[in-house]
């Protein structure tokens, strides 16, 4: 892929769970998907990472934003959840450089399949 080329990718999916989900505990496993994700792009030739932004909100009342804005800097959070909740819709928008979007996408679509099984499971 050239270089100078950017991807701009954004995913909207609803994860839920039959148990209740803390916010905590979603923190936590957002922050690992996120981690992976990146992990993913620099070792796939990432050169740029313009952002990865998801976006998280239970009602639309609330909400919580995990933004990456420098690949080599961890991610920071904003803004809050309910306590606890079983449904949860998420937005992911990311715009790199260097990695083709096949392949961005198939890692994310992993890497959400990953967290809907973790809170199947909870």
């Amino acid at each position: 892929m050239d270089t100078n080329s950017s991807v701009i990718l954004t995913k909207k999916v609803t994860i839920t769970s039959s148990s209740p989900v803390t916010k905590e505990d979603f923190v936590k496993k957002i922050g690992e998907t996120a981690g992976n994700i990146i992990d993913f792009l620099k070792k796939n030739g990432c050169t740029k990472l313009g952002h990865m932004k998801f976006i998280s909100t239970t009602d639309g009342e609330d909400y919580l934003q995990l933004s990456v804005q420098d690949i080599s800097q961890g991610p920071k959070i904003n803004g809050i959840l309910k306590k606890t909740f079983e449904k949860i819709k998420l937005t992911l928008n990311i715009i790199e450089f260097g990695v083709c979007k096949e392949e961005i996408d198939r890692k994310i679509n992993e890497e959400i399949k990953n967290m809907q099984s973790y809170f199947d499971n909870k």
